[in-house]
């Protein structure tokens, strides 16, 4: 025997009516993570970020996050090309023990990435260890007339009766 196909109309969902739509999903911008590998993420941690807008790329190993972070940075360049927001860039969150190679990598992030934002997790909120310098302007551009001799009347009568000269010989 063959089933029949039953009438019925295909469940909809409820109707929105005003004032009852949801606000858009916030985006989160990605930041990078140091922790220790021996150790799970904090709740408060995850609570900071997302106060923070912050997505976490976590990394335990120094040299690792300092590569994911420059990542982060190129494609945020790119995105919005070479004039853009400086706030976008994805900060570094540190929240390992402060070692040797820690302190190494903050040096040489302030030398070669100064832009990047840096964040200490202290147990409860994110605080600042480094913020980036102000963006600053390009300088205007300022164009120079170029330093030649002014051309006097004999000069000028000079070239213009060679220009005259070379008229009448091509007749």
């Amino acid at each position: 025997m063959a089933s029949k196909k039953s009438g019925s109309k295909p469940a909809t969902g409820p109707r929105l009516v005003r004032g009852d739509e949801q606000p858009p999903p916030r985006v989160l911008r990605p930041c990078v993570v140091l922790a220790q590998a021996d150790q799970p993420l904090p709740d408060t941690l995850h609570q900071a970020l997302l106060e923070a807008g912050l997505s976490p790329r976590v990394e335990h190993d120094p040299r690792m996050a300092m590569a994911e972070v420059c990542l982060l940075r190129r494609e945020a360049r790119q995105r919005r090309g070479a004039g853009g927001n400086q706030t976008d860039a994805a900060p570094l969150v540190m929240i390992a023990e402060a070692g040797s190679e820690a302190s190494n990598l903050l040096q040489a992030m302030q030398q070669h990435v100064p832009d990047i934002p840096v964040l200490r997790f202290d147990g409860q909120d994110l605080r600042s260890m480094h913020e980036p310098p102000p963006a600053t302007p390009d300088p205007p551009v300022v164009v120079q007339p170029p330093h030649t001799q002014e051309v006097n009347e004999e000069e000028l009568a000079t070239l213009l009766s060679g220009v005259n000269k070379d008229k009448g010989h091509s007749r």
